[in-house]
């Protein structure tokens, strides 16, 4: 059997696309690993810090190396809603705290996202996870973390006031 030229065309094409779409990835981990996470991890310490009335944390999950993730979490409190219990005393239900997460993908991409906050045993069924948008890495800034930081409390803020 004789490949036509048209074929080698092709697949040289399709090869060199998929040598590009290497180098990205490995270009997207280099630039998480050397500046984006850590800017994102002290933009949103610094959020934290300027806005000390919302009990929120910081933290990384960086267990799995070109997997990891930086999170924002408004910290799990008492909702404020409680139950008598059969042997006189009082149980107290949570609020499970609404997240801000910036996880790196298999691509090298970023996906930004969040979570709602959820009341432990009095809602059926958790929110799902809200996605808002998958970039690359040269794209984050200050700002748009702060953009995100904005939104997020934005959407909770109506979905609390609405549960």
């Amino acid at each position: 059997m004789e490949i036509l030229n048209f074929e080698l065309t092709t697949i040289q094409e399709n090869a060199f696309i998929y040598e590009t779409h290497l180098k990205n990835v490995k270009r997207r981990r280099d630039m998480w690993a050397v500046a984006v996470k850590d800017k994102i991890k002290s933009t949103l310490e610094s959020v934290q810090s300027n806005f000390k009335r919302i009990d929120w944390e910081i933290s990384a999950m960086d267990e799995r190396k070109n997997l990891e993730t930086v999170m924002m979490k408004i910290k799990d409190t008492p909702s404020g809603i409680s139950e008598a219990a059969s042997d006189g005393k009082t149980r107290q239900f949570i609020k499970i705290g609404a997240e801000l997460g910036f996880t790196q993908m298999i691509s090298g991409k970023i996906n930004v996202w969040f979570e709602y906050p959820y009341w432990e045993d009095l809602q059926i069924s958790k929110q799902l996870r809200k996605h808002l948008v998958t970039i690359e890495p040269s794209y984050v800034t200050e700002g748009l973390i702060a953009g995100f930081v904005h939104q997020f409390l934005a959407d909770v803020t109506l979905y609390e006031s609405g549960v």
